[in-house]
């Protein structure tokens, strides 16, 4: 807890700058929200309170890390890139149940994703995500270039269908599709900024997506394992298991951060923002560690409701909590 004060005290101008960024990014979400939703008289049919929830956690998470990348370049996340940046996260989890949930046919998709100003609808949750899409596509600067990265995306989006499989997986197979799931949605969104990624960049953003997929997967685990999908968080054999693997993929984008050309006070400023989220990664595996120890030490996620497994990260408390496990990252 020490460790983060004298953070936030060392480096105050860094957070300052973050804090108004990020009440930026609050600002327009609300004004997203506000134009877009009353055009949806079924709302509430189209994006149910979890999903709505999943569109703001999505919002939070992605824009914090992005603006923290911009300040650690030494730069400042423009309004064209706040509005990018929302925008997409809010399409995030509409995109992930057309893979997942509604199988929608691959050319729509990407007529979705690439042509949304031409692109007829057939459906209202096609009408909000092309809300969504258009706005990207007014807010970005390079759009064939966006184009090429959200083709990564979707590709990766498609080989994680090999994720669903009565047979038990390879652990090594588990991984490859599920960090390169996270990472090509991570380096699409930083190339959605006014400066590309750098070859170096790019590594150090690709391990970062990896790790933030940790945090994706056991938040979905309960509905991962009802679809049988494995990822990153299932199956769970046991908790501290999954933590060590956790734990040894932080080790290593640390590392990249440490060895990479940044300011050394951007670095360990950066790793603010960013070490919360692995904080809220480690509270959820705590919350997992203390069913496992209810249910004799073996974790057994078909006797544990969903109110069990879910960490509200709405919360105050929890977020405080997420706060000082980031001081032991």
């Amino acid at each position: 807890m020490l460790k983060s004060f004298y953070y936030i005290v060392r480096y105050f101008p860094f957070y300052f700058n973050l804090c108004q960024d990020f009440k930026r990014i609050n600002k327009y979400t609300k004004e997203l929200f506000k134009e877009v939703r009353p055009k949806f008289s079924d709302w509430e049919d189209i994006v149910n309170p979890e999903n709505q929830k999943r569109m703001h956690d999505y919002i939070l998470i992605q824009a914090m890390w992005t603006a923290g990348f911009c300040l650690l370049r030494g730069d400042r996340i423009k309004d064209n890139e706040i509005k990018a940046i929302v925008n997409i996260s809010a399409l995030a989890p509409l995109y992930d149940d057309f893979f997942d949930k509604v199988e929608m046919p691959s050319d729509k998709i990407n007529g979705l994703v690439n042509t949304p100003f031409d692109y007829i609808s057939t459906s209202s949750i096609e009408d909000l995500f092309l809300e969504f899409s258009k706005k990207i596509h007014e807010n970005i600067q390079d759009v064939p270039f966006y184009l090429e990265n959200a083709k990564r995306v979707f590709k990766a989006q498609y080989e994680s269908k090999q994720l669903v499989s009565d047979q038990s997986l390879p652990w090594e197979k588990v991984k490859q599709i599920s960090f390169e799931k996270g990472a090509s949605t991570v380096v699409c969104m930083c190339n959605m900024l006014n400066t590309k990624l750098s070859v170096h960049e790019e590594g150090l953003m690709f391990q970062l997506g990896g790790v933030a997929q940790y945090l994706d997967d056991l938040f979905d685990l309960r509905e991962d394992f009802l679809e049988g999908r494995q990822t990153l968080a299932n199956p769970i054999i046991r908790v501290v298991e999954k933590k060590n693997n956790f734990n040894n993929e932080v080790a290593i984008f640390k590392m990249m951060l440490k060895d990479s050309m940044y300011k050394n006070s951007n670095k360990k400023a950066f790793l603010f923002p960013v070490t919360y989220i692995l904080g809220a990664t480690l509270l959820t595996l705590e919350r997992y560690q203390s069913l496992e120890k209810k249910t004799g030490g073996i974790f057994k996620i078909d006797e544990y409701s969903r109110d069990d497994l879910v960490v509200d990260m709405d919360k105050f408390s929890n977020r405080w909590k997420a706060f000082k496990w980031s001081s032991k990252v």
